[in-house]
């Protein structure tokens, strides 16, 4: 995590975001067990990679005070 640029606080956040979207979709979607777990772990996963990236991109280029 540390060669990206980003903070142990960083990581754990994103562990968070990753498992609330996954409860969250695996809960909603319909059909059956499996589908609904492959369903919120596919979108956990997108979710952790947006935040990965929008993060490095607030700390390369969002302003000094943030």
């Amino acid at each position: 995590m540390s060669t990206l640029g980003l903070e142990k606080r960083d990581g754990r956040n994103m562990l968070v975001v990753a498992a609330v979207v996954t409860l969250v979709i695996a809960g909603t979607a319909e059909g059956a067990l499996g589908v609904r777990v492959v369903a919120g772990t596919v979108a956990g996963v997108m979710s952790a990679v947006v935040f990965v990236i929008s993060t490095l991109l607030i700390n390369r280029y969002g302003p000094d005070h943030w």
